[in-house]
Formats: structure tokens, C-alpha cells, sequence
């Protein structure tokens, strides 16, 4: 039971880690001076804020199977 807890942490902290990293390219790619538009710039930001949220739901889920399982 116990290995089982550790490996599905782990897959969800990588998890996490993939959703943090994509969050951080479109960020990188929204400050990017070279893009001129701001309209794709503000895509760009609007898709890494769900990629954030998306990484909170991750950690909230890891916080479970560490009080739970």
C-alpha cells in the first residue's frame, strides 16, 4: 500500500511539474519582445493562468492521496 502511495505521488508531482513547466514556456513565449501582437500575447497569458490552475488541481491532488491513502 505504502508503495503504491509513493508511486502515485510521484506521477502526480510530475505531473504537476509538466503543467508548471508548459505554464512557464507561455509565459516566456507572452513576454516575448520579438511577438508584437498583442492579442496573441494575451493568449498566450490567458493559457498559462489554466495551466496554473491546472497545476494547483495537481497539488490539491497530491495533498489528498498523502492524507488518504
Amino acid at each position: 500500500m505504502k508503495r503504491d502511495r509513493e508511486k502515485l505521488i510521484r506521477y502526480f508531482q510530475e505531473m504537476k511539474s509538466l503543467e508548471e513547466s508548459t505554464r512557464d514556456y507561455y509565459i516566456k513565449i507572452a513576454r516575448d519582445p520579438i511577438l508584437k501582437d498583442q492579442e496573441i500575447k494575451n493568449a498566450f497569458e490567458t493559457i498559462s493562468k489554466e495551466e496554473q490552475k491546472h497545476a494547483n488541481i495537481v497539488a490539491k491532488i497530491i495533498i489528498l492521496i498523502k492524507n488518504n491513502i
